[in-house]
């Protein structure tokens, strides 16, 4: 279980493919608890299922492990945008500002903070 696991499990989740998805990236993340890159993909690929807590919860994990990755970051604060979560998405996208101010991160999380 490895790095072609995660790729399959990728492409499930951008094929919409989401019940195959979220199945390999918990089989990953069983093998490697750790395992940032699987934790951000399960936790997208239950967002688009509905499980809304489930996904905060696994995308927060995957910030703990990475707290440093500015996809990681946009994406838990798109989620909390998304939920109407403004107070609590707002300091993801904040640090990636910090973090590379001129990244494409950046200019994604500065155009989600106009909105507030």
């Amino acid at each position: 279980m490895g790095q072609e696991t995660l790729q399959q499990a990728h492409q499930h989740r951008i094929s919409g493919e989401y019940d195959p998805a979220i199945e390999l990236y918990r089989q990953l993340i069983e093998a490697d608890a750790a395992d940032a890159e699987a934790m951000w993909g399960l936790g997208l690929s239950l967002m688009n299922t509905g499980e809304f807590d489930e996904a905060l919860e696994t995308l927060e994990k995957a910030v703990l492990a990475e707290p440093d990755n500015p996809q990681y970051l946009v994406d838990a604060g798109k989620h909390y945008t998304m939920l109407g979560m403004y107070d609590e998405a707002k300091p993801y996208f904040e640090k990636v500002i910090e973090l590379a101010p001129s990244s494409e991160h950046a200019s994604e999380a500065q155009k989600q903070l106009s909105f507030y």
